[in-house]
């Protein structure tokens, strides 16, 4: 069982919940910590690491070190409300994304990206790819649609091949991201320049809007702000001759909707609409 309360180099810290891998998070004064098995937490350190110094706005490490069995690291904290709850807030109020949220938001991101294009790893390999963004894993729990999940991947690949490489965040979203960048790294793979942008933007469109499921969406960005989002980070794009954003929107958004699709099983109704969705979008 997880302690409730830990106290690591002069911080106290509380438990907030433990993530997909396992390593359990902890809420600190100005920090946070991050303790797991030892292999895992040395995998998500490295790539913290990597994040880091290839300058992603992503939070600075404190210390790291072993307690017991387990290894642990801690980081600042970036903040306390995600942009998801500012724009909650914002629907809620207004039913719009404020034009202030909207403009922090874009640009966190176009921080993120623009490091992703400097850094321009050496490659991007497939197979990778597809392990990140559970390509074998949809395939297995649609198994009448195996064939169509993994040819629809290919042709996106096919495609996204022209863009450069670099580390990508991997679940890139509003509620990953804040003012002071983004966290929850242990998702992050190597795989074409754009994914974690489109993801940003679109992962909201795969939430319905009734209440009939265990999420619902809470907010929705505006035509005027998908057009504008694209066309900054396109120009980022074209500083560093890669094609618009919106070239391969398409393909890195199929390759985002297979990641949200997957691993669904403890919110059935969730997951049976996300199915739906992405059999009548990408699949038929």
């Amino acid at each position: 069982m997880l302690e409730q309360r830990l106290f690591l180099d002069g911080i106290s810290f509380e438990l907030l919940g433990e993530q997909r891998s396992g390593a359990a998070v902890y809420r600190g004064e100005g920090a946070y910590l991050r303790i797991g098995e030892k292999s895992a937490i040395a995998r998500d350190l490295l790539q913290h690491r990597l994040m880091e110094e290839a300058q992603y706005p992503v939070a600075g490490i404190i210390s790291e070190g072993e307690l017991g069995h387990r290894g642990y690291f801690i980081e600042k904290s970036l903040g306390t409300r995600s942009f998801r709850a500012a724009f909650q807030e914002d629907c809620d109020e207004h039913s719009r994304i404020s034009h202030a949220n909207f403009n922090d938001f874009l640009h966190v991101i176009k921080k993120l990206h623009g490091a992703q294009l400097k850094s321009r790893a050496a490659g991007w390999n497939v197979q990778d790819f597809a392990a990140g963004v559970n390509v074998t894993k949809l395939s297995s729990e649609l198994p009448a649609y195996r064939e169509a999940v993994e040819g629809r991947f290919m042709q996106a690949v096919e495609q996204l091949k022209r863009l450069p490489g670099a580390l990508q965040h991997g679940d890139c979203n509003a509620a990953n991201t804040y003012r002071g960048g983004i966290i929850d790294l242990e998702d992050s793979f190597f795989g074409p320049v754009g994914y974690d942008a489109v993801s940003a933007l679109m992962s909201i469109e795969w939430s319905p809007e009734t209440r009939d499921h265990e999420f619902y969406a809470q907010y929705r960005f505006t035509p005027e702000q998908r057009a504008t989002y694209l066309k900054t980070l396109s120009v980022l794009n074209a500083k560093v001759k890669a094609p618009p954003l919106s070239t391969h929107f398409d393909d890195l958004a199929y390759c985002r909707a297979i990641w949200l699709c997957s691993g669904m099983h403890a919110w059935p109704r969730l997951q049976q609409w996300r199915f739906e969705k992405l059999i009548r979008e990408y699949l038929l």
